[in-house]
């Protein structure tokens, strides 16, 4: 069991769960609100974020349009290697538009400190403020 708390982050926006969809998996999208990302090909395949000065790399572990998209989450060069999962749901949001939820767990199992977690956890509120206001004014 995971004893460090997943991190959990859902936005609401005005755009369709398609468009939505569109914007976790579509790099020319995600480019403008997060980085430079390998598109998503199918479960299995290897996924890319490139930062610039550092890259995550992973292989998709669930690809189910337009819903979810799950991938392994590993700093390239980071010894030892710690290993979580990043998890996208898009849904309809009640009255319209969507709600994305974003999921990074497995912080404990992969010998990630609590501290690894928070950071994170700082990083993606802001990633996340970023595309909801990117889907809000599309």
């Amino acid at each position: 069991m995971d004893d460090i708390e997943a991190i959990v982050i859902s936005r609401q926006t005005v755009a369709s769960p398609a468009l939505t969809w569109r914007a976790v998996t579509d790099p020319e999208i995600v480019m403008q609100w997060f980085t430079d990302a390998t598109p998503a090909t199918g479960a299995g395949a290897p996924y890319r974020l490139d930062f610039g000065d550092s890259e995550v790399v992973g292989v998709v572990t669930v690809l189910d349009p337009p819903r979810t998209l799950g991938y392994t989450w590993a700093w390239k060069g980071h010894v030892p290697v710690q290993e979580t999962r990043v998890t996208w749901t898009v849904e309809p949001a009640e009255g319209g538009g969507s709600r994305v939820t974003l999921t990074h767990d497995g912080w404990a199992a992969a010998g990630a400190a609590a501290s690894a977690r928070h950071d994170h956890a700082e990083y993606w509120e802001d990633y996340l403020d970023r595309l909801a206001e990117l889907l809000d004014t599309e």
